[in-house]
């Protein structure tokens, strides 16, 4: 039995399949060789974050993720159309241009939702409720707040595994 909480949070997403290509410059090539690379159209269902190369000072402590989502689709159809609006609109180029410059490059980390809830909203609002537990509030470019207040979830004791090749029905240990 393995038993995830906010105190093993950081562990678990270590866990997390993470894409080679990382957004290394603030360009819109530079986020179209992320969103439309294999790997982001590879996985569906999922749960996703976006983590900074250097850690973001946070209300408590600090922390590398930036934002935590979920998609049913691939991360690539979910963000492929807006490689060029993370550039060009005056609030995301703000933000991601400062991300950058500041924190280094952004990576792109994904799991399978189902190790954390039977719906993609529950996982992404359990693993929303863990950063904030750990932190004191959310995740900087998250605007979605969540309701979920699990404080543990109790597995049988499989632990996902980083294998881009058999993400789909991952690899268990």
């Amino acid at each position: 039995m393995v038993i995830l909480d906010q105190s093993n949070f950081y562990e678990t997403i270590a866990g997390f399949y993470t894409f080679e290509n990382k957004v290394e410059e603030f360009s819109e090539q530079s986020f179209r060789n992320v969103y439309n690379s294999a790997c982001a159209g590879k996985y569906k269902n999922i749960v996703y974050i976006l983590r900074s190369k250097e850690k973001v000072s946070r209300l408590k402590g600090e922390s590398d993720i930036l934002y935590i989502g979920q998609t049913k689709h691939s991360f690539k159809k979910r963000y492929s159309p807006y490689s060029r609006l993370h550039v060009t609109s005056e609030a995301n180029k703000l933000k991601f241009e400062h991300i950058i410059r500041s924190y280094g490059s952004i990576s792109i980390s994904v799991s399978d939702f189902s190790l954390f809830s039977d719906t993609l909203l529950q996982a992404e609002g359990q693993l929303l409720w863990w950063y904030f537990q750990n932190h004191c509030e959310y995740p900087p470019i998250n605007y979605t707040k969540t309701s979920v207040r699990n404080r543990q979830i109790v597995t049988s004791g499989d632990v996902w595994h980083r294998d881009a090749d058999n993400f789909s029905g991952v690899k268990r240990l």
